[in-house]
């Protein structure tokens, strides 16, 4: 039957993947894993669909004899504020966060907030293939309560932060038109600052400009915020857990430049091990190792950053779509404590956010993705480093090989390459990168090359 989760979760379409009597059968599973009597906090973005699958899941839930709290439509990362405050068996979340509106997930979460590992999503698994469900008589069927977990929201993320050190800042924020519209604004406002909002109202279509924040796309923001001369701008996904910066300057920068300036700032105060995925930049990995810290490699996803960082005891983790986690909040991302913790660094420096990207080195970092069928990809990248080794130049010394997510070579100049097939999507994903654009290019070129040969040979 194949696997059902991905890099995050499970996800689909409610017509194909997750139609409504699977997703009984879901909670039914979650139901037997979390154990009878459990309490679980759900809740759901506003694409209607998602509606849909949550009131399926709950009803699995209730008929595995789990009481569910319905938090209804909120952003993904208020509903493991809630789970962490209230003391909680688990949680739910069902969204289809920074993808395309007909797609939507759920996610499942345990009592630390962290997502399940591959070996719980293994045995979760296991019950869902087998329909191992403990059906429960009329007497024994979950309770159901709807709750409004906003201010335990924001009382959670507001004791995080030196409000000294934000209040009076200026910022404009974007959600995009996903579930952290009004909330995300709010949230800044009770912290002092000075916000103005765009594309801040729920839509399921993100008729603004999508619910996946990049680069490109984050130009209104970044007129808007040059123009009213704010600090900071910030651009979130559709569940509010990725946040986008742009400078004073109207200049948006990835995940991964705001990643290394939250990096450096917890390596000076202490914490040296520095979690990031396989696929980040390794501008993080110097300004880490440039302050005496070290980086620690995980897979792809905040599952994988979540138990790597509990593993070695690491304070601070990084994806580079801009997904930020400290374990003194939560093991996912939250754009709003994002947005708060680098204006607290803003006010240590005392420098902009464009002076601090200015003391980083530049780094070019090349993403291509190539359809790839699901069931030749383990063949594809089992083939793929010798495949390498045979037609890469001889002026590339390789110096380290790390396989645990894909294959990533890294060279003695520090540049890499990263074949990777998605948990995801039908595709092989290759990036490389270099302080050397030309040399970036022509790594790239040569994955691209490696990929599509294996992919043909195996068709």
């Amino acid at each position: 039957m194949g696997r059902f989760f991905g890099t995050s979760g499970i996800r689909g379409l409610i017509d194909k993947h997750l139609k409504p009597d699977f997703c009984v059968k879901i909670g039914l599973a979650a139901a037997k894993f979390f154990g009878e009597e459990a309490n679980i906090i759900i809740g759901y973005d506003h694409r209607p669909q998602s509606r849909i699958v949550a009131s399926a899941v709950i009803s699995g839930l209730l008929a595995g004899g789990v009481n569910v709290l319905d938090a209804e439509i909120i952003p993904t990362p208020a509903v493991l504020y809630g789970l962490k405050e209230m003391k909680l068996d688990g949680a739910v979340v069902v969204t289809g966060s920074h993808t395309t509106p007909e797609i939507t997930g759920i996610l499942f979460f345990k009592r630390d907030t962290s997502e399940l590992s591959k070996e719980e999503e293994d045995i979760f698994e296991k019950i869902l293939i087998e329909e191992n469900f403990n059906r429960v008589p009329w007497n024994r069927v979950g309770r159901l309560e709807y709750i409004n977990i906003i201010d335990i929201y924001i009382e959670s993320v507001l004791s995080l932060i030196d409000l000294g050190k934000v209040e009076g800042r200026k910022v404009v924020v974007d959600p995009g038109n996903g579930a952290a519209s009004g909330i995300l604004k709010f949230i800044l406002i009770e912290a002092g600052l000075v916000v103005q909002a765009i594309n801040d109202y729920l839509d399921p279509t993100f008729p603004g400009r999508g619910a996946f924040p990049r680069v490109d796309v984050l130009n209104d923001l970044c007129r808007v915020t040059k123009a009213v001369k704010a600090d900071l701008g910030v651009g979130t996904d559709g569940d509010g857990d990725r946040a986008l910066f742009c400078d004073e300057n109207g200049t948006a920068y990835w995940g991964d430049v705001s990643g290394a300036i939250f990096a450096r700032g917890v390596v000076r105060k202490g914490h040296k091990r520095v979690v990031v995925t396989i696929n980040t930049s390794h501008i993080v990995k110097w300004a880490v190792e440039k302050e005496g810290g070290e980086v620690i490699f995980s897979r792809v996803g905040p599952p994988a950053i979540a138990d790597t960082m509990k593993k070695y005891n690491a304070y601070y983790g990084i994806e580079e779509s801009g997904k930020y986690l400290w374990s003194d909040a939560i093991y996912y991302g939250d754009a709003a404590l994002a947005t708060l913790r680098m204006l607290e660094i803003l006010e240590e420096e005392e420098k902009t956010f464009s002076e601090l990207v200015s003391e980083l080195p530049k780094f070019h970092l090349k993403k291509v993705a190539i359809s790839c069928p699901d069931e030749i990809k383990k063949k594809v990248l089992e083939k793929s480093i010798n495949e390498l080794k045979r037609i890469l130049p001889n002026r590339y010394e390789i110096t380290e090989v790390i396989d645990i997510d894909g294959l990533k070579i890294i060279f003695n100049d520090n540049s890499w390459l990263l074949l990777r097939p998605s948990g995801t999507e039908p595709v092989f994903r290759v990036f490389a990168e270099s302080q050397d654009p030309q040399l970036a290019q022509e790594l790239i070129e040569i994955g691209e090359k490696v990929v599509k040969k294996l992919i043909e040979q195996e068709k």
